[in-house]
């Protein structure tokens, strides 16, 4: 009977990691499907964001309907979930702060007046210490409302279009973080 159980459990777990992709390094697993903020999603696809050599995370997106159309996906008209994966012990709360505040300036080409305050709110969330393994969830539902979540506990929401548009932007918009990683996310 024991026999018989730890191969159905061994059968189970199998099966579990077959329907799941690797990000290439092993360390993370993608799943094609998420459940974020309540909704059922599809992953859309997933990618490393590098910086000088060091894999820094692995963002994975996940969408109601597959797109590999950025601007039609920053008019924010489906649930949208974006995931951060920390891979490098190098992201400290301060380093993403920065680099957080320097890409919403690019997301909105200059002008993050009419979202500044969303943006503080949003950055006051990773005051808290990151370490590597940390997994940060931003996921958006067609009502205007972007839910923050970091290892699966709720941080808060923002209910702003233009802060969800700049948010999502920073990875899907015209001047992406990384280019490839943009493709990526896209499916391309």
């Amino acid at each position: 009977m024991l026999k018989k159980i730890v191969f159905l459990l061994a059968l189970f777990v199998a099966y579990s990691f077959s329907n799941s992709f690797a990000d290439g390094s092993g360390k993370v697993i993608i799943t094609p499907t998420a459940t974020c903020a309540d909704q059922a999603l599809q992953l859309n696809g997933f990618g490393t964001r590098k910086k000088l050599f060091i894999k820094l995370y692995v963002a994975s997106l996940y969408l109601q309907k597959k797109s590999n159309d950025g601007s039609l996906l920053l008019e924010m008209a489906q649930a949208s979930c974006m995931r951060l994966h920390i891979t490098s012990s190098k992201i400290t709360s301060e380093k993403m702060i920065k680099a957080t505040r320097e890409d919403f300036e690019t997301s909105t080409q200059g002008n993050t007046a009419p979202i500044e305050t969303e943006i503080k709110t949003f950055l006051s969330w990773l005051e808290r210490p990151i370490k590597k393994g940390d997994e940060f969830e931003f996921a958006f539902i067609p009502h205007n409302t972007t839910y923050v979540s970091k290892n699966g506990s709720p941080l808060g929401m923002i209910e702003s279009k233009e802060f969800s548009m700049a948010l999502f932007g920073i990875w899907l918009g015209d001047t992406p973080v990384q280019q490839n990683l943009k493709d990526k996310l896209l499916g391309k």
